[in-house]
């Protein structure tokens, strides 16, 4: 349902919520199906993925424990079809990443463009941007969540023109803006679509063409799409073929707008709000943008978050609100949990079968792998 780029939010109320585990069978191909409630750290070692099927407050949960420590075990974020504006069914998402287990990822424009409406960072450069709460991965498998925002700055280098800095409006995201600057990546597609837009193409750091119209877009750099306004005309005439290019997104914290070390976690995917923090409930959606009623709906709900073992969790809800998701995530012993695009978004993948079915396609999931 929450798959817009409008941010969402309206007011939550308290919810109290009760836990009870269901009676369930063990599983096969390696996973541990937990049956009793246990302290999370007892089973860390026993199997890098662990799945629960659990009901809180009279909503079924499933939910599924990745050490992702463990070896061979990576976690990361992808996009459908690596292209943005694509969609693909969560299962095939995941069989075409040999993934192990899944789940729906950010919220993306459904009905329209299919592009994503989160911050997303792959292999260390972010291709989209948007404020929220951010998931970090690491190639070691440490796992960082906060809330933050992006800062997306482009410089080339003119040595005939003090001012290097081109303030580029977004990354990847369509647009017919005469007066903007933005950047588009591969992940974009293979051509630039404005056909009176100016695009300076940037390879191996340096800018390596200048050319009027639709463009291809180079596998290994960026497209720099300048608007057709006569505005304009000023900022075309400071790149020339030769110049040093660079680009860069800054990580910084929400609200206080500090820069956070993030090079780190070469993959990120944003969503939120943040559920809950430091292990209590940190419910505060209008802080990262969400500003909608419809965001706490009681519709079917996705969460990803992370246990005091530093596991990656993923779970999904029956039907929750906000207040209650948040719930749901603090008695799951989340330290740290976002909300992810949920409704017929919403959907769980473990081990070649779904435990929940998307209602449709999918822009982005959040993956794990076991090499």
């Amino acid at each position: 349902m929450f798959t817009m780029f409008t941010r969402l939010f309206a007011a939550t109320t308290a919810y109290a919520a009760s836990a009870m585990l269901i009676h369930h069978t063990p599983e096969s191909h390696g996973l541990q199906r937990v049956g009793r409630a246990i302290p999370i750290h007892q089973d860390v070692a026993a199997s890098p993925i662990v799945y629960r099927q659990l009901t809180i407050a009279g909503e079924q949960v499933n939910a599924v424990y990745i050490n992702t420590h463990a070896p061979h075990v990576h976690a990361f974020p992808v996009i459908a079809n690596n292209r943005l504006g694509t969609t693909a069914s969560l299962a095939s998402i995941a069989n075409a990443n040999h993934a192990i287990a899944a789940i729906n990822g950010t919220f993306f424009n459904s009905w329209s463009n299919q592009f994503p409406a989160g911050a997303l960072e792959i292999n260390g450069q972010f291709q989209t941007d948007e404020k929220g709460t951010l998931l970090g991965f690491a190639d070691n498998g440490d796992l960082w969540m906060g809330r933050a925002t992006e800062n997306l700055s482009l410089m080339v280098h003119d040595a005939s023109n003090p001012i290097s800095q081109l303030w580029p409006w977004y990354i990847n995201i369509p647009s017919d803006n005469p007066l903007r600057i933005d950047v588009l990546t591969p992940y974009f597609g293979a051509f630039t679509k404005d056909k009176s837009a100016m695009v300076a193409i940037v390879e191996n750091g340096r800018v390596s063409a200048m050319h009027q119209g639709i463009t291809p877009i180079p596998r290994t750099g960026y497209a720099i799409e300048l608007g057709s306004s006569g505005a304009m005309s000023d900022v075309i005439h400071r790149i020339h073929v030769g110049d040093p290019a660079t680009l860069s997104d800054t990580v910084e914290s929400l609200p206080a707008a500090q820069p956070i070390p993030f090079t780190h976690y070469p993959n990120a995917i944003a969503a939120g709000p943040m559920l809950t923090d430091g292990g209590k409930i940190a419910l505060n959606p209008a802080l990262e943008g969400f500003t909608n009623a419809e965001i706490n709906s009681d519709t079917m709900r996705s969460l990803v978050g992370i246990d005091a073992a530093g596991r990656l969790v993923f779970a999904t809800i029956h039907a929750a609100n906000l207040s209650l998701e948040a719930q749901i995530a603090h008695t799951l012993g989340l330290v740290q949990s976002m909300n992810l695009d949920g409704g017929s978004s919403s959907g769980l993948w473990l081990n070649g079968h779904y435990i929940v079915t998307p209602g449709r396609n999918l822009a982005t999931a959040i993956v794990v792998t076991e090499s």
